[in-house]
């Protein structure tokens, strides 16, 4: 097994562990049956993920231990999102993991491995097309129209460009801004829910630094769309509800939260490089950079509370 079947499995193994353990209060206190429907299906891919992937790492010499376990999972029948906010989280999760799957996908070399992630994405796109029907067929799809014209001719080329940093945003650069805006607007939500029940200050400090990144970034993309005559929808933290009990250990909420990070930081760069406008280019960096800013101060978090989940390292020195 090469570096890139060995890096791409061990975080398809850890990624799993992490979201089975999340699952399991989402199966546990969803009310909507077909909400539960598409739970037990994520779920059976994600174990099948997990257990696979542990499988292909073990036979090639490397015996990994889940980081999360059932104590992660505090109290499953506690329940702090709603059903709708569950559809919105999953929708979110399951796209980007299409994506990342993808991305690693294009670069396995040993045919019986990337057979292995060709079902995955398989699976999981037939998984996508649920989630996409639940959500048209609860009335919760954001699907809203907006005017358009065909870009305008310049006939002189001396001030083409000049021009052309003045123009509204295209079709194509606001359509690449739109994963950067739902990952926010799940962001907010979820580290709303998990500021509310985390025992641990500097764990709360850090959700809570959470929430006011997101809605920061919200509401410079909002302001965008605005601008540019697409209207867009948040509020979803307003599906928080208040528990007892924290369902998770503040070491899963950590790492979960860390986990999406990297999400909002490629969602953020597809958007930069689609874009030709020096304006929009600018600020999208400057969110860049503050999501940067923060995975860092994550990091530092899970370091000092030994929750870093470390991936394998090669056995040669690097003075030799």
């Amino acid at each position: 097994m090469n570096l890139n079947e060995l890096g791409f499995l061990w975080f398809l193994h850890s990624s799993s562990n992490m979201v089975n353990i999340f699952l399991g209060n989402l199966m546990e206190t969803a009310e909507d049956t077909d909400l539960k429907d598409v739970l037990t299906e994520i779920k059976t891919l994600s174990s099948f993920q997990e257990q696979e992937a542990l499988q292909f790492l073990a036979d090639n010499g490397l015996n990994v231990t889940p980081f999360f376990s059932e104590n992660d999972l505090h109290s499953p029948s506690e329940k702090l999102f709603s059903d709708q906010l569950m559809i919105e989280i999953l929708k979110h999760i399951t796209s980007n993991g299409l994506g990342v799957l993808s991305f690693q996908y294009t670069d396995l070399t040993i045919p019986k491995v990337k057979n292995f992630f060709k079902e995955i994405l398989n699976k999981l796109i037939q998984i996508d097309i649920s989630i996409l029907n639940l959500l048209e067929h609860k009335g919760l799809l954001q699907n809203r129209s907006f005017s358009y014209t065909n870009a305008e001719d310049r006939e002189n080329k001396l001030f083409k460009v000049a021009s052309t940093q003045q123009r509204p945003l295209n079709a194509v650069e606001l359509a690449s801004m739109f994963g950067s805006f739902q990952c926010n607007n799940v962001g907010v939500a979820l580290c709303t829910a998990f500021s509310d029940v985390a025992k641990d200050e500097d764990t709360k400090s850090f959700l809570q630094d959470g929430i006011k990144l997101s809605y920061h970034q919200v509401d410079v993309l909002s302001e965008i769309y605005r601008e540019n005559g697409v209207p867009t929808t948040t509020g979803l933290e307003a599906h928080v509800q208040k528990v007892n009990k924290s369902p998770f250990s503040d070491k899963l909420m950590a790492n979960l939260i860390m986990f999406l990070n990297p999400i909002a930081i490629g969602n953020l760069q597809t958007a930069v490089v689609s874009s030709y406008k020096k304006s929009h280019v600018k600020t999208l960096k400057e969110l860049i950079d503050q999501v940067e800013g923060y995975s860092e101060q994550g990091f530092k978090l899970l370091v000092r509370k030994d929750w870093f989940n470390e991936p394998p390292v090669t056995n040669r020195s690097i003075e030799s």
